[in-house]
């Protein structure tokens, strides 16, 4: 505590030797009274006040400094009566308005008697300290908000990023880093990058790197994009993009290592090439099928001539060995229709269309199909068909490609195989099922990828033979079916293809059609513009004792006024000019009775159908197919007789 020697009685201040000190000094020092009326100010805090001692002595604090500093100072008196002095630190706000940081330390003076007669202040102005703190204290805290930043970033970043040393030691990693390779914190952090993700092939390319960087500081990676691969934890490898940044620290420099697995992005890729793949096959097949469709409708007509003339010299001929010539005839002719109509099947683009169906007449029309090929390669087609096999529902063109495929498979296993080779398919039902089975003497599947045979694009060929695509499809069909097919190994060891599918409650037995009473024949107009073909069918109707009215294109037919003599029309589809389809709206206009009785004959098995369909809307338009024989025309007549 400070005695009177500095605050004279009266509560004046001595300006003997320790005035002289304190004007010497930098900081500010003051002198009150108990009341708090000033009684000194050395020279830094006239200074600051800027005001002579005069003017400030005898003043209170509040008149010279301000309401913010009376506030402050009044209640401390009470505290140094008591004899101990008081320190604060803090900003304040002078009467001029100055907003200063200030540290004050007030010293009590009492008399001899032990009363206070006032205190003595010493005020250290630390404004400049204080926004130096505090601009540094905003730094840090910026600095900790970027860290704050920058880790939620790294933990967050959905793709893997590590950090490692100048030795290729791993100092740290985020979650997706975790996730992606299968390591936690604890098995990681510490070993050897090395060990960890790189391939042992691309091991020692790694340590030459870093060897090559630490001595001379070049390196070919640092901020590179790099696509390769890595390793996981449980050994398997992924493709990577990898991007390394070299970050310099005080002591040492680390390396940041932003990795990106591509596993998805090749599967996308790889799923594209795939729609890629399978858009240039329908394109294909939609050229072949086009051209298909053009080769049947010329090879069609021919055949309808074959069958239909084989067929009335069957019926007319007297002479035995006449007859048995004209089977024959027939024969093959109807032979090379079920091959086309086979050919076409397997082209046609159109909506599934289930319907009761025997599988063994599938079997039969792929075998006439595919006999030539297996013929030229000397593969034996073995039939074993169960003769009392239930109907399935199934859609025939579909189910004919499942049966087609399984064999061409088995032809091609048997190309570098010593004869004899064989194709064995066989019929069984089971179970209220019907099973296929596709057999061959081949070498097999191997064991290692029997698993695979189904996934799309996967295949055993050679490159240019196949797509890969077919088993896969023949899997998607025959489930869409309700059915399934399995492989395993033959009892020759070769390949053997299983196929279950549901068997069908069978129709009631159809009451066989009368033969139409000859006496009361119809007037029938033929509308063809192959004159041979119009010429066959003329024939076949005039044995069931029909009038004939033969007309070589629609016009002519419109023309001849022979649509209201016609009891029933049979018109070709294909003709110059006049479709069959536009005839047949002209001829319904000009006789309404002939609304359901045009019969639209077509050897274009691809694209007929679809444009008879689409034309009919919700009318039913009775078809013909090419090449036709007597049981088809008789047939056709019994639905109007």
């Amino acid at each position: 505590m400070v005695r009177d020697e500095v605050l004279a009685p009266g509560g004046r201040f001595d300006t003997g030797v320790l005035g002289r000190l304190f004007d010497a000094m930098p900081m500010r020092v003051t002198a009150a009274d108990a009341e708090g009326r000033f009684v000194y100010a050395n020279r830094a805090a006239l200074a600051m006040f800027d005001l002579s001692l005069d003017q400030v002595v005898g003043r209170t604090v509040r008149e010279i400094l301000g309401e913010d500093m009376a506030a402050r100072t009044t209640p401390l008196i009470a505290t140094l009566a008591g004899g101990e002095p008081v320190q604060w630190s803090d900003w304040v706000t002078y009467a001029n308005g100055a907003r200063r940081h200030v540290e004050q330390v007030y010293a009590p003076c009492f008399d001899r008697g032990g009363g206070l007669v006032g205190f003595i202040a010493l005020i250290r102005d630390t404004t400049a300290l204080k926004e130096r703190e505090e601009a540094l204290e905003a730094r840090l805290a910026a600095l900790n908000v970027a860290e704050a930043i920058n880790t939620a970033i790294i933990k967050t970043s959905i793709d893997p990023i590590m950090v490692v040393d100048e030795e290729g030691v791993l100092i740290d990693l985020n979650p997706a880093a975790m996730a992606t390779f299968g390591y936690s914190r604890s098995n990681s952090v510490g070993r050897p990058i090395s060990e960890l993700i790189i391939p042992p092939s691309l091991r020692q390319a790694h340590a030459e790197g870093m060897a090559r960087y630490t001595a001379s500081g070049i390196s070919r990676v640092l901020d590179q994009r790099l696509t390769l691969e890595a390793q996981r934890a449980d050994g398997s490898v992924i493709p990577i993009e990898l991007t390394i940044s070299e970050i310099r620290l005080p002591q040492r420099r680390v390396f940041t290592a932003h990795l990106r697995d591509l596993s998805q992005a090749r599967e996308a890729e790889r799923q594209m090439e795939q729609q890629r793949e399978r858009l240039h096959q329908a394109e294909k097949l939609s050229a072949m099928g086009s051209l298909l469709a053009g080769v049947a409708h010329e090879l069609n007509n021919p055949l309808a001539i074959l069958v239909a003339q084989s067929t009335l010299l069957m019926e007319t001929a007297s002479d035995a060995g006449q007859k048995r010539r004209a089977e024959r005839i027939h024969a093959a002719a109807d032979r090379a229709g079920r091959i086309v109509k086979s050919f076409l099947a397997m082209a046609r683009q159109r909506p599934e269309k289930r319907e009761t169906t025997q599988l063994n007449d599938l079997v039969r029309s792929a075998a006439d199909m595919l006999a030539y090929g297996l013929r030229s390669h000397d593969v034996t087609l073995d039939l074993d068909l169960d003769p009392n096999l239930p109907v399935i529902v199934a859609d025939q063109d579909f189910i004919g490609q499942v049966v087609a495929n399984l064999v061409i498979n088995a032809q091609h296993a048997l190309v570098d195989m010593e004869p004899p080779r064989v194709v064995s398919i066989a019929t069984r039902r089971k179970n209220g099922h019907v099973r296929l089975v596709v057999s061959d003497n081949g070498p097999g599947v191997p064991d290692a990828i029997a698993g695979r045979i189904f996934d799309p694009y996967f295949t055993t060929k050679p490159a240019g033979v196949g797509t890969g695509i077919g088993l896969s499809i023949c899997k998607s069909i025959i489930e869409s079916h309700g059915g399934s097919i399995a492989l395993d190994r033959s009892e020759e060891g070769g390949a053997r293809f299983t196929v279950l599918l549901p068997a069908a409650l069978p129709p009631a037995p159809a009451e066989a059609p009368e033969e139409p009473a000859r006496p009361e024949g119809l007037t029938i107009l033929v509308v063809d513009d192959e004159a041979d073909v119009r010429a066959s069918l003329a024939e076949m109707l005039e044995l069931f004792g029909h009038r004939i009215l033969p007309a070589q294109t629609a016009r002519e037919a419109l023309e001849e006024g022979a649509i209201q003599a016609a009891d029933l029309v049979f018109v070709d589809l294909r003709m110059p000019g006049i479709d069959g389809l536009k005839f047949r709206d002209r001829a319904v206009a000009l006789n309404p009775r002939l609304a359901d009785r045009v019969v639209i004959m077509t050897g274009d098995a691809v694209e007929g159908p679809g444009a008879i369909e689409r034309h009919a809307g919700d009318e039913t338009i009775p078809v013909m197919e090419k090449p036709f024989t007597l049981a088809d025309v008789r047939r056709i007549l019994s639905a109007f007789i």
